[in-house]
Formats: C-alpha cells, structure tokens, sequence
C-alpha cells in the first residue's frame, strides 16, 4: 500500500485525462439530432386551377407623332391633330375617363452630315433642322363589338400623324372570376396530397397553412373575329379572344397519427 503526494496525484490525473482524450479522438464520430417540433412535419403540396374567360375591356394605345421647323410649330400641329382624334373616339362611345394619356415628348431632328466630293464625311457640329412633338394616349373600349370601329376611327382622324403601338384585350376586374380557380386549386394540392399520403401509408389529415401565388392572365387562341367588310374601304378585323386565369396554391396537410 502507497500513497501518492499531492504533485503526484496531479500529475496521475492528467496522464488519465490524457488517455480519455486519445480514446475519444479514436472512436468514431456519431451525431445525434432532437426531433423537431411536431409542426414540422406533414405533405407539402401545390396546385393549380384555371378559369377561362371572355375580356371585357380593350386597350388601344396610339400616338400623334408630328415634325415641323420649330417646336411652337410642330406642338400646335400635334395638339390638332389630337383634339381630332379624341373627338373622333368620344363620338364612337369611348368616355373621357376612358381617355388617358401615356406619353408627351419634344425631340430635335439633325440633319445629315456633308459629304466632300471624294466621299468623305465633312465633320461639323451637328444641326437642328426640325422638332418631332409625340403625343401617345391609351384608350379603354368598353364595347368590345365596336373596337374595330374605334379603331378605325381613330386612324382616320389621325391622318398620316397617326401611330397605332398596341392593342390588348383584358380583364377590367379579373377577381371576380378567380373564385372558381382558387376552389380548383385547392382542390388539385389535396388530390396530390392524398397520393403521397397514401404511398407512404399513412392517413391525410387537414391542412394546416394555404399560400396564394396570385393570379396569372394568359391569352388563349382568338376565338372571335370582328365583321370585315369585302374591298378595300372594310373594317379592321379584331379577334377578342378568351384570357385563362390562373391561380397557384402550396398546402401543408398535416398527417394523421
């Protein structure tokens, strides 16, 4: 029997922690994980659902584009040839509301670089020969039946003034219409859920969070034409069409335990 003095009891003590250590180092690494809260589990799932539907508004957008010498010239010419236009649109049953504009811009025109007789250009300090006013107003047609008329008419008062930028046809309040897509996209997310659920052998219970994507509008085939009439005096001819609505949802369904 011996007894060990205090340094060499320290001493002991840390050639033992030593070996724990060693040991440690040597065994393999094993990491263990708590389990998340119970919230975190469930089928998550999307889904989507569409709604067809004929447009109810048109939006022309067109332009009064005009170019004189001088820029009191050319505005005065451009605010005319406006005013034509929009009296034009009224008289077809375009309201003032309906009238906004887009666009309002004044821009110099240069005239072409001179040219020596050899084919050089003749570097100069560049010139203003005239002023381009544009004037780009959106109409909302209302009156889908007369859009080709409108159309027309605003052509016609607008002379060779005119530029016609676009045409679309849209849904004023799409979401009126979005019920039955939102109803058709739950419904997709839980008929995915179930399939999943029924894989993995367990039961679907009820949902826990709906997310709405938002609505999406897309164009369809052209499903209508507008009357044109034979020879060269006819109408424009305007294809409505339908828009698809389209709603996406992600659902967590809980499972059942």
């Amino acid at each position: 029997m011996f007894s060990l003095t205090r340094p060499a009891r320290r001493l002991v003590a840390i050639a033992f922690g030593g070996v724990a250590l060693v040991l440690v180092a040597c065994t393999p690494e094993v990491n263990v994980a708590a389990p998340g809260p119970a919230d975190t589990s469930g089928i998550a799932v999307s889904g989507t659902g569409t709604a067809s539907v004929k447009p109810d508004i048109a939006l022309v957008n067109l332009g009064i584009e005009v170019t004189a010498t001088t820029v009191a010239d050319a505005r005065a010419k451009a605010a005319a040839t406006m005013e034509n236009l929009t009296k034009a649109v009224k008289a077809k049953g375009v309201a003032d509301a309906d009238i906004q504009t887009q666009f309002f811009n004044i821009y110099p025109q240069y005239g072409v670089a001179a040219v020596t007789p050899n084919g050089a250009v003749k570097p100069s300090t560049p010139e203003i020969v005239g002023y381009t006013v544009s004037n780009q107003v959106q109409l909302k047609v209302r009156n889908l039946d007369s859009v080709s008329e409108v159309l027309d008419t605003a052509i016609g008062a607008g002379g060779n003034s005119i530029r016609v930028n676009g045409l679309q046809f849209t849904i004023e309040k799409p979401d009126r219409y979005l019920a039955k897509a939102r109803e058709e996209a739950v419904q997709n997310a839980k008929a995915r859920a179930e399939i999943l659920a029924k894989a993995a052998g367990v039961q679907l219970g009820p949902p826990r969070s709906i997310v709405e994507s938002g609505g999406v509008l897309t164009r369809l085939d052209k499903m209508q034409a507008a009357p044109a009439s034979a020879g060269r005096g006819g109408a424009t001819p305007i294809s409505p069409g339908e828009e698809q609505l389209s709603v996406s949802v992600s659902v967590v369904f809980e499972i059942k335990r």
